[in-house]
């Protein structure tokens, strides 16, 4: 029963699909403005009209109509431009009428002369978006959040319950730690990772959390809750912004229709501009990526190549517009603090913790803002469990760099969470009554009433407090490998491992790197 009720939701939902494509047509028509003879030749001037509705622009539009061209002669044309094929012509908006802005209208015109008859124009078809409309068709309303979203899974991925008052979803998101922001970004990156690194043209997913980490500092310093440009009320002005990327309306379907639609990313869904979409974190970070997405492709229609692909995204998310940089461009300095900030975080592996970085801080090497992206060599060896809370019932799921879920949005259905259920016990190695292990090293990724945990070879782990809180013996002998061989690295000054070799367990202090002292594994 249950195969066949899920059977006839998928039958509804594509035949909605269908019905919301037909519904969100455009009118279009071509008819006889006047006709006269001349020496036995009819000439006929069609005028014609396309009426957008909707609340998309149309763009990249073609009207096909059948054609003889051993018979028929065209006599002019405004409005469009008109090529002649064997059979048919095909009319294309031209410089005048290219982009059809949303609730605007097209108008064309062009003559024709034939033999002994008038031409017919019956037959006409305009072609949009995945549409084929045929002449004297009358525009109905529009519902292209439906369009744009047909084939992609409904993501009604909320971090807050939508049935949560606006003002205590604001100060919730407000009273995100850092940790929890970072966790968002990357459970959105990873859950759509397939589209992401097409247009970043990379499979480093690390590369890119650490740029979007940079790009978030850049934007609200890694809060959830920073909003600006919000006096004028919501939703009007064109620069209000909120969460980590501080997404602009424009990025969502149903903004203001002056405002250009960002309406070429097929791959994301489409969140529909609400004060509640606009808020929740979740949500706005999903939108801040579909943005910059959006930016990449104009950039790359701008003829920018390599590494100026991220840059001239990144400037038109912030400006609105993706023209090349120049070396004047005075959008240097936003897009290269960017990159600045997103190397520090790959440098120190501040991935899952609240360790962050601000604009301007002196720790971030400014002298090659994006050597490291194209340079620097992928990072294998990190150990990097992203915990996911659910606000909303208080369950936790996590993340793992070496357990990616799958991502959704090629997919029909929504990533599943590894939840995490296990109740730890105390004692000297208390985990082990559960089946776990005892960690090797001191690094806490989460706590309980029980004792505290970490993650090594991909399973949880019980930190045994007693060991990790050893002095680590005497002052006058050497307290971690790399002091004692005389190796140029100090002592760590805690047990977060960030990566081992055949030396033994390295950390980061000061920005470089330090011993793991001996008191993490006596």
């Amino acid at each position: 029963m249950d195969f066949l009720k899920r059977s006839i939701l998928i039958l509804l939902f594509n035949l909605y699909g269908l019905l919301f494509v037909q519904a969100s047509s455009p009118g279009f028509e071509i008819k006889v403005a006047k006709s006269w003879t001349s020496d036995s030749i009819s000439f006929t001037q069609f005028d014609g009209i396309i009426d957008n509705s909707s609340k998309l622009k149309i763009n990249s539009w073609y009207i096909e109509i059948p054609y003889d061209k051993k018979v028929n002669d065209l006599h002019g044309n405004w409005g469009c431009e008109i090529e002649v094929k064997d059979d048919k012509i095909v009319l294309t908006g031209g410089e005048t009428n290219q982009v059809i802005k949303v609730y605007t209208s097209a108008s064309f015109g062009f003559i024709v002369s034939s033999p002994g008859k008038n031409f017919d124009v019956e037959n006409a078809i305009l072609y949009t978006k995945n549409k084929e409309i045929p002449n004297h068709s009358k525009p109905e309303d529009s519902e292209d959040d439906n369009d744009m979203n047909i084939g992609l899974p409904y993501e009604d991925n909320r971090y807050f319950p939508e049935s949560m008052d606006i003002a205590k979803l604001k100060a919730a998101a407000t009273a995100m730690s850092v940790s929890e922001v970072k966790a968002v970004i990357f459970k959105e990156l990873v859950e759509h990772w397939d589209v992401i690194s097409k247009y970043l043209m990379t499979d480093d997913m690390l590369k890119v959390y650490a740029l979007f980490l940079g790009w978030a500092t850049r934007e609200s310093t890694l809060n959830a809750g920073v909003e600006t440009a919000h006096e004028d009320g919501f939703g009007v002005n064109s620069a209000h912004a909120y969460g980590p990327f501080q997404t602009a309306v424009t990025a969502f379907y149903g903004c203001d229709p002056t405002f250009d639609q960002e309406d070429d990313v097929d791959e994301l869904y489409w969140y529909t501009l609400n004060e509640k979409n606009f808020c929740d974190p979740y949500i706005s970070t999903h939108m801040g990526i579909r943005k910059l997405i959006h930016f990449v492709k104009e950039a790359e229609s701008f003829g920018s190549t390599g590494i100026n692909i991220i840059r001239s995204a990144l400037k038109g998310f912030n400006s609105g517009h993706a023209t090349p940089m120049q070396e004047s461009d005075g959008f240097h300095g936003y897009c290269d603090e960017i990159g600045s900030l997103g190397h520090w975080y790959y440098e120190t592996r501040h991935f899952d913790d609240d360790v962050y970085t601000w604009t301007g801080d002196d720790r971030c090497d400014r002298t090659d803002a994006w050597s490291w992206w194209e340079k620097d060599p992928s990072i294998t060896d990190v150990k990097m469990v992203v915990r996911v809370r659910n606000p909303e019932d208080g369950t936790t799921a996590t993340y793992s760099i070496d357990d990616y879920p799958t991502p959704t949005s090629s997919s029909s259905t929504t990533t599943t969470l590894i939840e995490i259920t296990q109740t730890p016990v105390t004692g000297e190695c208390w985990a082990e009554a559960l089946g776990y292990s005892c960690c090797k090293g001191c690094d806490i990724i989460y706590s309980d009433n029980d004792g505290d945990w970490s993650v090594e070879n991909d399973e949880w782990c019980g930190i045994i407090s007693k060991k990790c809180n050893n002095d680590g013996g005497d002052d006058d002998k050497p307290k971690c490998f790399s002091e004692e061989k005389d190796m140029g690295y100090p002592c760590c000054d805690n047990c977060e491992v960030v990566t081992t070799d055949s030396d033994g367990g390295w950390g980061i202090k000061d920005n470089n790197w330090c011993g793991i002292p001996y008191k993490c594994y006596n």
